[in-house]
């Protein structure tokens, strides 16, 4: 279930914490050329306070129009102090970024791979808490063939997966939530009890209790960054492990395979690519904003249209349409109520100049429907 959506998803969230990262250290640039135009306060020469702040106004527009709007101011024109702290600005924004660009391209694989582990912890809290209660959870099959699942703990350990530290969450969660819980008792209360209704009762505790209560979404939030963003995959995640248990009591405790290495892979690609050809990408959409103050751009909105122009030129396997669908269906959930329309329209347009210019070439899958 950690699927291409999920790496899109993540690869936007790293996308934005770059730009974030990026924002900062255009900051600390600045001040690097205001420390470099600083009066001296141990010289014993008159200092020109006036003339050093004219030139830190001089130094920082040079490096604003340099960053922000990408314009280059011809050397001659500028005093030597000017270019010097510049060059030194320059060199420092590019370096910082670069440190951060790597960073954050490694961060985005740990971060999905969290989700992974969060599902891990799911299961074994799942089964702690049915280990509490010996009359009414510790004799359901269905989280007694979880807790039997020889994969469940292989999983657990290869991923240093453990609540082994946690009897107070376990503890709290099950006097809290699960004691005296009055849709448990009433399962409790059943004679006969079906593998439909063992099932029922576990997908009830996931759903309400494990992913809703208090004490265990303040366990998960410290745990994991993205949270409440993953609430849904992991629901589902948790309930396709049982997906055969009515059936052949079977359990299914999903694992990092192939396919998700493969989903890695594009995960990775598209962060570095995106990242990496941000100006290109920016010069595809400029054209087609012209009611749009590129400052008053959502950010998030920016980056989703770069990622798409990403797959749509350097993904040949991805069809077109699969791509506008997915960008435009992440915006519907990560970003403005207009973002939707607005992606959208712009996508339309830059998709019609790209292949007018043959820059989307698609093979393979991506044939089938180029949009």
């Amino acid at each position: 279930m950690l699927n291409r959506r999920l790496a899109r998803v993540r690869a936007m969230q790293g996308l934005y914490a770059l730009e974030i990262s990026k924002g900062a250290n255009y900051l600390l640039a600045q001040e690097l050329i205001s420390e470099a135009f600083a009066p001296d306060l141990n010289s014993m020469e008159k200092q020109d306070r006036n003339k050093l702040a004219g030139m830190t106004r001089l130094a920082q527009s040079v490096f604003e129009d340099e960053i922000k709007k990408r314009i280059t101011t011809t050397d001659d024109a500028l005093p030597r102090e000017i270019k010097v702290a510049v060059a030194k600005a320059r060199e420092y924004y590019r370096l910082k970024n670069k440190k951060d660009f790597d960073f954050h391209a490694a961060q985005t694989l740990i971060d999905a791979e969290k989700t992974y582990d969060i599902y891990l912890y799911i299961l074994n809290l799942l089964v702690l808490l049915a280990a509490k209660s010996d009359s009414v959870l510790g004799k359901n099959k269905a989280i007694a063939a979880l807790k039997s699942a020889k994969e469940l703990e292989f999983y657990s350990l290869k991923r240093s997966v453990s609540l082994d530290n946690e009897s107070s969450l376990i503890n709290k969660l099950y006097n809290e939530a699960v004691k005296g819980n009055t849709h448990i008792a009433e399962y409790q209360a059943i004679v006969n009890k079906t593998r439909e209704d063992e099932l029922a009762i576990v997908k009830y505790i996931v759903k309400n209790i494990i992913l809703k209560h208090e004490v265990s979404v303040d366990f998960f939030e410290k745990l994991h960054i993205f949270w409440s963003e993953d609430r849904e995959i992991l629901r589902t995640m948790v309930f396709h492990t049982f997906d055969n248990y009515v059936e052949d009591q079977a359990i299914l405790v999903e694992k990092l395979d192939e396919q998700w290495e493969e989903t890695k892979d594009f995960l990775r690609s598209l962060f570095r690519e995106t990242a990496s050809r941000d100006e290109e990408f920016l010069d595809y959409i400029l054209p087609h904003l012209k009611n749009w103050d590129l400052e008053r751009i959502i950010e998030t909105d920016l980056i989703l249209l770069k990622m798409a122009i990403a797959e749509l030129t350097l993904f040949p396997s991805i069809p077109v349409k699969v791509t506008i669908n997915e960008i435009i269906e992440i915006a519907k959930n990560y970003s403005s109520d207009k973002s939707k329309v607005f992606i959208n329209g712009i996508l339309d347009a830059v998709c019609k100049d790209l292949q007018a210019k043959g820059l989307i070439r698609k093979t393979g899958r991506g044939m089938l429907d180029n949009r």
